[in-house]
């Protein structure tokens, strides 16, 4: 697959090799364009969807009240430092070249709930998610101009989304 994010034209006095290139004239260049056109064979989707953890952005960080936090993100150092290594783990997908989707859930349930899904990013979220709700945005993602090249949380509503909006 070719990526083209740059069109460079070079007109110089001097060859490749260094010689002088015989067909330079030092007056102004003009290059008229009419048009530009891309052809996409398949649209440019993520080629990788990354499940991590809400909560990874660092867990220590100042001002963050941990009381109200998962037990991962305040258990952060007793569970072997988990969200640090996720975050390590986003930042190698990040990194790779690979276009790719972040999915953050935050704390996995059992439980269908049946209830509208919240996309939020800067990783200040807390709540949970079924488990299978993952699966579905995962493969949404796949399938998502939008999702390219982003990392997001996700959580699921547990009443009236109005109170989650401010």
């Amino acid at each position: 697959m070719l990526h083209l994010s740059l069109l460079q034209v070079l007109y110089s006095k001097f060859e490749s090799d260094g010689e002088l290139n015989p067909k330079f004239d030092a007056r102004p260049l003009e290059l008229p364009i009419s048009s530009i056109k891309t052809y996409l064979k398949e649209l440019v989707t993520p080629h990788i969807v990354h499940v991590s953890s809400a909560g990874v952005n660092p867990p220590d960080r100042p001002g963050l009240d941990l009381t109200k936090q998962p037990l991962a993100v305040h258990k952060n150092k007793e569970l072997s430092y988990i969200l640090t290594f996720k975050l390590k783990g986003e930042d190698l997908v990040r990194e790779s070249g690979i276009l790719y989707t972040i999915v953050r859930p935050c704390a996995l349930t059992e439980e269908p709930a049946g209830v509208e899904l919240i996309f939020e990013q800067g990783d200040n979220i807390t709540g949970k998610i079924f488990k299978q709700e993952i699966a579905h945005v995962s493969v949404a993602a796949l399938e998502s101009l939008a999702a390219c090249e982003k990392t997001f949380e996700v959580w699921e509503t547990t009443g009236s989304i109005n109170h989650l909006i401010m």
